[in-house]
């Protein structure tokens, strides 16, 4: 099951765009509409059936990490609108955890392989930002723990991150697959992005948005650290 609503961003028609929720794991993407095509963060199971039946023309697609419910549609979105895709590693069936259904009984995961593009990385509180298209400029951040890719996407411009499986509403990202650290994820949350305005809405790889300040006060993972 899916749903999808339209984001609004600081009033600023450069940021209108669509949350999909779909696949086994209820995966957010995410597609931002400038005036020079779409831009994707993630493309879990459906989502380009989703952007089809909306006429979304798709010019990028990055990915926060690269767990397979987050890259299900990367390679036939990649295809479908032979459009370039960023992250920060290369595709790898260990990032995908795909070699972890491997090693058990039951259905396989199977991932289309697709080819990354641009490799990205951390840029941190640098004055320099990537520019994507039209003067649509992003920060990236590094915070492994959930994956060891995991990035979050900081647009400084309009107070937003979009944080993959980093940081949810009232929890953070799972740490009990291969290669997790609850104490390296929780020390990149502290380190990169707490110390960034309150007022900073996080849109997240699951689940609804929130704010840096919210989960500074109610995560009862990180009350701690405030």
């Amino acid at each position: 099951m899916s749903n999808h609503f339209n984001l609004n961003i600081n009033n600023n028609p450069s940021f209108t765009g669509h949350c999909y929720t779909g696949g086994i794991c209820e995966t957010n993407g995410y597609a931002i509409e400038t005036s020079e095509g779409w831009i994707l963060i993630d493309a879990p199971e459906g989502f380009l059936s989703f952007l089809k039946s909306y006429n979304i023309d798709v010019k990028l697609l990055m990915l926060t990490h690269q767990h397979f419910d987050h890259v299900l549609d990367a390679a036939s979105i990649s295809a479908h609108f032979d459009c370039p895709i960023w992250a920060h590693s290369p595709y790898d069936k260990t990032l995908t955890l795909e070699s972890l259904f491997d090693l058990e009984s039951g259905p396989k995961m199977s991932v289309d392989p697709y080819s990354i593009s641009k490799i990205l990385t951390e840029t941190g509180d640098k004055e320099e930002e990537t520019s994507l298209i039209n003067g649509f400029n992003f920060k990236v951040f590094h915070v492994p723990g959930h994956s060891p890719d995991s990035i979050c996407f900081y647009l400084s411009d309009s107070d937003i991150i979009f944080g993959g499986d980093v940081l949810f509403n009232g929890s953070i990202g799972r740490t009990d697959f291969p290669d997790g650290d609850t104490n390296q994820l929780i020390e990149g949350i502290k380190n990169k992005i707490f110390p960034l305005n309150d007022d900073i809405i996080i849109f997240p790889g699951h689940g609804g948005e929130t704010t840096i300040g919210e989960e500074k006060i109610n995560n009862p993972f990180l009350i701690s650290l405030s």
